[in-house]
């Protein structure tokens, strides 16, 4: 700490008050974790969601904990274009300013044996994983060009690391992922968006815990000794040091957050 610096003074770095947020596939998990952080940090977020009974319930008790003043909830399935565009639009409406802060973490996470991934699995994954993160930037980079500042944050997957013979398509999504925030950093870091991919390791999320989904969390952990056990806030936390003033140097990077376990 330099003279004259307070902790105060560091904190207000982390601060997002004034921020409007986007985040897709917000509802449960990660998405739900960065909601959560970014408006206790006092940005004005929305999310969006599935049009399904699991995804609506989260989404409504979210908003009940974080209040509708703050959290908005849109239907928006992150491979459909105009669905997405309405979804910016709506963000806009509602809190009067477009999104500065874009969090792409809506993604199909299917698994299967490669030989056994069809034509219509392969494309939908594509779909909701590639093409929503390139539609969603499409509508939401243009306000902040003009704005000139902006944040984009993909979530990635410590996979296209290591490779998983158990999920061929999403892999390949996620290691195109980090192609793509590399490429759009360089694109349109001259008009102030800064563009970042946050990778998580194995995160304990409501996902692990449904029908089977705890013993797949058990394999993961044991799985080369992780040192350190992740949850969703875990990822939350680099989102919210990524999209405050904070991270504003910092672009076109890939941030490992995985407990050590890509090192191992």
């Amino acid at each position: 700490m330099t003279a004259g610096q307070t902790t105060l003074g560091m904190d207000a770095d982390f601060a997002m008050a004034g921020r409007v947020a986007l985040v897709t596939g917000g509802a449960r998990g990660i998405g739900a974790a960065t909601a959560r952080r970014f408006v206790r940090s006092g940005a004005r977020v929305a999310i969006t969601r599935l049009d399904d009974a699991p995804s609506a319930a989260a989404a409504a008790a979210l908003v009940e904990e974080l209040g509708a003043d703050a959290l908005v909830e849109l239907v928006a399935d992150a491979a459909d274009d105009a669905a997405t565009a309405a979804a910016v639009h709506e963000v806009s409406r509602r809190f009067g300013a477009a999104p500065d802060t874009l969090v792409i973490n809506a993604a199909d996470v299917s698994k299967a044996p490669w030989q056994d991934i069809d034509i219509e699995a392969w494309e939908r994954m594509m779909a909701v994983n590639l093409r929503g993160a390139f539609v969603a930037c499409r509508h939401a980079v243009p306000a902040m060009r003009a704005a000139g500042y902006g944040k984009i944050i993909t979530i990635g997957s410590v996979m296209a690391h290591i490779g998983d013979p158990r999920a061929l398509h999403y892999v390949t999504t996620k290691h195109g992922l980090i192609g793509f925030t590399r490429s759009l950093a360089r694109a349109e870091g001259p008009a102030g968006v800064r563009v970042n991919c946050v990778v998580p390791g194995a995160i304990a999320s409501e996902r692990h815990f449904e029908e089977g989904g705890k013993a797949e969390l058990g394999r993961l952990s044991s799985l080369q000794a992780i040192p350190v056990r992740g949850w969703p806030d875990d990822i939350a936390a680099a989102c919210q040091f990524l999209a405050s003033r904070a991270g504003d140097f910092i672009t076109a990077q890939v941030l490992t957050v995985d407990g050590g376990w890509s090192n191992y």
